[in-house]
């Protein structure tokens, strides 16, 4: 199954977080990813599994896949359900999380992957994201309720100013995913 998509702009790069599997700049093991906010309002990543990463051999662990379709859905609920983008902090968390894997990811293929938010009811933002091959075949496709929940800001300053700002965007960054 292939993803119809048209190509959008790239309009700005989320901070990653420190020490993430997906996108930890400290965590040797990370993937590397890096977000991006497209028009449209939905997120894009894309990366190259790696040894490190295997499940079986050649094959990307599931689990890891799982956690950039998750990573990917909970970062569009920032630009998407937060009316106050000023302080730019995480308030909602996964609840509920549904992954169709359809594909196996082999190490060494790049793999793009889209996130957005489908709807928000009350406190709850249903998403859906997914992972496709440089084909456009989709390899992994999730569902995710995310709640809004109480930020720890006044405990932990650095969990706000970690999120202040979004990264300038470098000539090495995509101009469209």
């Amino acid at each position: 199954m292939k993803l119809e998509r048209e190509k959008k702009r790239v309009l700005r790069k989320q901070i990653p977080t420190p020490t993430s599997i997906t996108c930890g700049a400290e965590n040797n093991a990370s993937l590397g990813c890096q977000f991006y906010e497209l028009e449209g309002g939905e997120m894009a990543t894309f990366f190259t599994a790696r040894k490190v990463h295997e499940g079986h051999v050649g094959i990307m662990h599931g689990g890891l896949s799982g956690s950039v379709l998750d990573e990917l859905m909970g970062r569009s609920t920032l630009s998407y359900c937060d009316e106050n983008q000023e302080d730019w902090i995480p308030r909602y968390m996964t609840a509920e999380m549904t992954v169709k894997y359809k594909k196996p990811i082999r190490t060494g293929q790049t793999i793009y992957g889209f996130g957005r938010v489908e709807r928000k009811e009350g406190r709850c933002c249903f998403t859906s994201s997914e992972l496709v091959n440089e084909d456009m075949e989709i390899v992994a496709m999730a569902t995710g309720v995310f709640v809004e929940v109480k930020t720890p800001k006044a405990e932990l300053p650095e969990y706000v100013e970690r999120g202040k700002n979004r990264q300038k965007i470098s000539e090495n960054d995509p101009k469209v995913l």
